[in-house]
């Protein structure tokens, strides 16, 4: 059992329900569980441990390399948990052990799991030094175990992580090691590639790019399983949405993320969608309701002081406190998180310094805050933000109004930062920076320019407030509205379950080809999943105009119910069909007592639901129960589904039964065209010795008139005439008992094989009579065709089988190459031949000199109703018979060989005992 070989890094959905329908048919398959079990880890993290513990029972069972390879990739599973649940002292220890185990194997897929979950370690702690490296050696062991899916995925990973340092670096870095087009990737390298396209663009504020890339991303991370970056990404669209002041779109997306993060358990992702709820509450003027979401999201990241996600909650908390006028605690704040070792981040460094700069000037601290916005622009100018060079001008452009309030200087610093505003696709520049440069203008004496500036200041104020009514009432119901959606979402999920469960148990249902089966399939999967004493169901009868109960059990007893007719004015079971239509009763409406079938009990909740097919109705299935308003919405889902279930089963059964009779008839019309064409033989055979028996006989009859006339002459008969009479009279005796005993034989030889063909017989004989037989009654046929036949059979032992069947075989055989080999010819050669083979087998072939098959009608010649001369005569069923004769009755095989223009050979091999 090959478990050391590294699994896909992140199966498709696709690949994950082919291995659960695997499991299925195998549950105690241990390779099967462990590619569960890994594909699961973020989907499903509680199922995939806990097939993790199985498996580990069964590590016991193994070798001592297998046991090691498969301890190996359940401990990678146990670590990934331990990230995910933050669980970072346990995560240390087990990587630990995991790179020892996997440097003593060589196992590189291993080495190169182990950095990807190091690296992931790495980032929670803020240390992207670390970070970086692990990624390296992530994509070195990739590369030399020749996984060029991981090489993809951790390259992306690379220039994601490198991109927050530098963004410009990271796009020549690893931009041209990546694929241009994202078409044609797994799923999972798909999500990679197209989640640090975004942080590019995120990071440059083209957000229109950032919000497409991320959108892409989010799809694929999902359908990889990827659970863990389908939630970043969904809390990053929410994040982007609200730097485009699409503040209802942003809540939405991050309410999504925040769901899949609650649900799953997982706090750095849970802190991580709360700290930008509480950025986008900010925006919309929330700031009690922000703060509520970022003190939520410090107790959840309290396991992970240093990561960035509490860089980031620090840096929201401080600009609440900005816009509150409290300064100092905004300063605090900002120092904090630029003792953070997440804040080396070149991006974090440009937000800490923007808003150290801010608070420095509010607190009146000018020089300071001068000092440090300069530095701050030159930062946000490397990394290519427009976003942020346009917040660091503003900021200086206020320091230096702050610095000297009648000079020019200010004046250049909000013009430039309004010319970089003007360069963002979909950007509308903030009122207050409009307001502020206009008052700059209106300073100098630029009256005209201040007019412009503050006319679009007084616009974009008048836009927003107008766009802000709708978004502060989104803001104040977006806690309502996401706790709500948590329910909503669980319910949701739970119907989701019920509709893959009611899925995987599809097959059971449709796989049954006998109605009886059919409906105790039905009736069995009703009570698992329903509150239901009894079960019924009627089907239309052939003339379609009654229903009659094919099924019916109430508590363990079945029972029948008369037919109905479907005028019915009290039967439900007929309503349902009449009206196409489904009935619920026991919630409001009651049932109509005269509606109970004598003898049952009386129910209180009933569902009645129309077997159809299409718009065909095929009957209708009844569910009751003794309890009050036991049927709601899931319950009528489930009954609908197996309805639409059985419906396809009993369509399946009837067109399988039809099916069954048709290929029996076509079978006997094949064994009367046999038997019809041996009895043409035999006849066309005893008509030569009959005929010259009744010559001969005329003759001796006609001598024997002339001797009695001659005794009745006066003249007395000479003894030459006498002998002459009885040499004639010999004669022809003798050519008539030779022709009768040829008859008799003839008779008899018939009489054996259609004793054999009718009843099947099991005897011992000997395989070239029933050759000599075959060729006898197809000897009319054969010469009619001008067709020779050649009998090649040696001495062979006898056969223990059935001597009718066989025959059968090989009239099918030389018919099928009358009708076929010579069609377009005038005449050719069939040869039979016998050979003995070893281990108690014989070798039987009919061959012809005939045109041949192509390759492709050669693979289909043994299937049933197959014929090259469709409307000609063929049925298309010689040949599968005689295919099923071999292989079932006789315990054989027969296989054919041929090629256009050089004849066919079709062998069989006959053990001498038949099953």
């Amino acid at each position: 059992m090959p478990f050391r070989a590294a699994l896909e890094l992140f199966p498709s959905q696709t690949a994950l329900e082919a291995g659960e329908q695997r499991l299925r048919a195998a549950p105690q398959d241990p390779q099967l569980q462990l590619f569960m079990a890994w594909a699961l880890r973020q989907r499903d993290m509680p199922r995939a441990l806990a097939l993790a513990e199985a498996l580990e029972a069964h590590a016991a069972t193994l070798a001592e390399p297998e046991r090691r390879g498969l301890r190996l990739r359940l401990q990678l599973l146990r670590a990934e948990a331990a990230l995910l649940y933050a669980q970072l002292e346990q995560l240390e220890s087990l990587l630990a052990a995991i790179r020892a185990e996997a440097l003593a194997l060589g196992d590189l897929g291993a080495q190169a799991d182990a950095a990807w979950l190091a690296q992931g370690l790495a980032a929670l702690r803020g240390d992207f030094a670390g970070e970086q490296r692990e990624l390296l050696a992530a994509a070195a062991a990739a590369e030399q175990a020749g996984d060029t899916l991981r090489l993809l995925i951790f390259r992306a990973e690379l220039g994601r992580s490198a991109a927050f340092q530098d963004n410009l670096k990271a796009e020549q870095d690893w931009g041209p090691l990546l694929p241009a087009e994202l078409a044609g990737l797994p799923p999972a390298a798909r999500a990679a590639v197209a989640d640090f396209r975004g942080v590019l663009a995120a990071l440059r504020a083209d957000y229109e790019a950032c919000i497409a890339s991320f959108g892409a991303a989010f799809e694929a991370a999902l359908e990889s399983g990827q659970l863990r970056r389908a939630i970043a990404l969904a809390s990053n669209l929410g994040f982007n949405y609200g730097n485009m002041a699409d503040y209802e779109t942003a809540l939405s997306w991050l309410q999504r993320g925040l769901e899949l993060a609650r649900a799953a358990g997982w706090p750095s992702l849970v802190g991580g969608c709360l700290m930008h709820v509480g950025e986008v509450l900010r925006h919309l003027g929330q700031l009690d309701a922000a703060r509520e979401a970022l003190q939520e999201a410090q107790q959840v990241l309290r396991p992970l002081p240093h990561g960035r996600n509490q860089a980031v909650r620090l840096n929201v908390l401080a600009r609440i406190e900005l816009e509150s006028g409290r300064y100092a605690e905004a300063l605090a704040a900002y120092e904090e998180m630029a003792a953070l070792p997440s804040a080396a981040a070149a991006d974090l460094r440009v937000i800490a310094g923007i808003g150290r700069a801010r608070a420095l000037l509010g607190l009146g601290r000018v020089a300071e805050a001068a000092t440090g916005i300069q530095q701050t622009l030159s930062r946000a100018r490397a990394q290519f933000n427009r976003n942020y060079e346009i917040e660091a001008l503003w900021a200086q452009a206020d320091i230096a109004l702050a610095l000297d309030p009648h000079g020019p200087a200010a004046l250049g610093w909000y013009e430039q930062a309004l010319a970089q505003a003007a360069t963002l696709p979909a950007y509308r520049p903030q009122a207050a920076l409009l307001e502020a440069a206009s008052a700059a203008q209106a300073a100098q004496g630029r009256f005209e320019r201040a007019y412009a500036l503050a006319h679009e200041a007084s616009a974009n104020r008048q836009r927003h407030f107008s766009e802000e009514a709708t978004r502060r009432m989104t803001g104040l119901r977006a806690q309502h509205q996401m706790e709500r959606a948590r329910v909503e979402h669980e319910h949701l999920r739970r119907n989701h379950e019920l509709l893959l469960h009611l899925s995987s148990i599809s097959q059971e249902i449709t796989t049954e080809l006998q109605a009886e089966r059919i409906f105790e399939a039905l009736e069995r999967l009703v009570h698992t999943m329903l509150d239901a004493q009894s079960v019924a169901i009627y089907t239309l009868d052939e003339a379609g105009g009654q229903l009659v109960c094919s099924f019916g059990m109430e508590s363990g007893q079945a029972f029948v119910d008369p037919p109905i007719a479907l005028d019915s004015p009290n039967s439900y079971c007929a309503r349902a069909l009449r009206e196409r239509r489904e009935f619920v009763l026991g919630a409001g409406e009651l049932a109509d007592p005269h509606s109970e079938v004598p003898g049952t009990r009386a129910m209180l909740s009933m569902m009645f639901v129309p077997l159809r097919l299409s718009e065909r109705m095929l009957g209708v299935m009844t569910v009751q129960s003794v309890r009050a308003a036991a049927y709601g919405e899931r319950e009528q889902l489930i009954l609908r589904m197996l309805c639409s279930y059985g419906a396809i089963a009993l369509e399946n059964a009837r067109a399988y039964q039809r099916l069954g009779a048709l290929q029996q008839q076509l079978m006997a019309q094949e064994k009367l065209a046999a038997l019809g064409a041996m009895v043409a033989g035999v006849a066309h055979e005893l008509n030569t010795p009959i005929g010259n028996s009744l010559l001969v006989a005329s003759t001796v009859l006609a001598a024997t008139h002339a001797l009695a006339e001659r005794v009745e002459q006066p003249q007395p008969m000479r003894r030459a005439e006498l002998q002459a009479y009885l040499q004639q009279a010999g004669e022809g005796l003798a050519v008539i008992e030779r022709s009768m005993q040829g008859a008799g034989a003839l008779v008899s030889s018939f009489k054996q094989v259609a004793v054999d063909r009718s009843a099947e017989q099991r005897r011992r004989f000997r395989v070239a009579e029933v050759c000599e037989q075959c060729a006898q009654t197809l000897g009319v046929a054969l010469r009619q065709a001008g067709v020779g036949l050649q009998l090649q059979l040696e001495t062979a032992p006898q056969l223990d089988a059935y001597p009718g069947a066989l025959g059968q075989v090989l009239v099918i055989l030389m018919s099928n190459a009358l009708t076929h080999a010579f069609a377009g010819r005038s005449g050719g050669t069939l040869t039979l031949e016998l050979h003995a083979l070893a281990g108690e087998r014989i070798s039987l072939s009919v061959a012809d000199d005939g045109v041949g098959m192509s390759e492709a009608v050669r693979r289909r010649v043994f299937e049933p109703f197959f014929t090259t001369r469709f409307g000609q005569g063929g049925s298309g069923l010689g040949l599968s018979i005689a295919h099923n004769i071999v292989e079932s009755l006789l315990g054989g095989h027969l296989s054919v060989s041929s090629a256009p223009g050089q004849g066919s050979r079709f062998t069989m091999e006959l053990p001498l005992r038949a099953p």
